[in-house]
């Protein structure tokens, strides 16, 4: 038993690394860019670590082990006076996929009811969610394999908001400006950008939809 024990301690500790170095070189670049679109936190309450788990696993049946190790928090994301919910749940996998993430986002419809939007996404945290000019938005990052002008491998970063219906939408339109794809590096020079093309973006956006159902909270 204390071998078993010893183990799990050992795995949580390199898990924890992982996720951190590879959330950081992500929020890293993002926090050079941020700036030009004036990004803000959003107000967001965090919620205990009990709490997330508990909640985890009383609406989910497979987030048994993961729900420990993952996040969560409330805000208003549709601006309809009531709470909304986001969970942000590892993967738990191995190599890369040690920094992604299931995001789910609780979200009221405007008819008394909620909508649970479903996203993966890579080194995502709850400060990934920010306001610009006063509304909030989901900072999302997802890894892409080559493109038109590039064929390395890019980290590609979007925003979505939610809608009174409850739903989340892709908008970066909203933004004014698109983010390019980037490839970031642990040595110098850290970050390589290229701009995406129409084409290189309707392949994103296409492979990038969130999805929407009824959700009941238990």
């Amino acid at each position: 038993m204390k071998v078993i024990n010893m183990c799990k301690q050992n795995f949580s500790i390199v898990l924890a690394i992982i996720m951190a170095l590879c959330s950081y070189s992500l929020n890293a670049w993002m926090d050079q860019w941020a700036p030009k679109i004036k990004s803000t936190p959003a107000n967001l309450t965090v919620f205990s670590k009990n709490a997330v788990e508990r909640f985890l696993q009383r609406n989910y049946d497979d987030y048994h082990y993961s729900a420990q190790y993952s996040q969560g928090g409330e805000v208003d994301f549709n601006d309809d006076g009531i709470k909304d919910y986001v969970f942000i749940v590892p993967w738990m996998g191995n190599g890369l996929s040690a920094c992604g993430y299931y995001t789910h986002f609780i979200v009221s419809d405007g008819k008394g009811g909620r909508i649970e939007n479903t996203l993966d996404s890579y080194g995502a945290e709850l400060s990934d969610i920010v306001k610009i000019n006063g509304k909030v938005y989901f900072r999302h990052s997802d890894f892409f394999g080559s493109f038109e002008k590039s064929a390395h491998n890019h980290w590609v970063f979007q925003f979505f908001s939610f809608g009174k219906d409850g739903i989340m939408r892709n908008a970066n339109h909203e933004i004014g400006d698109y983010l390019p794809a980037v490839t970031i590096f642990y040595s110098n020079p850290k970050f390589k950008q290229i701009e995406l093309t129409s084409s290189d973006r309707k392949t994103i956006t296409s492979q990038t939809k969130p999805k929407a159902n009824s959700f009941n909270i238990k």
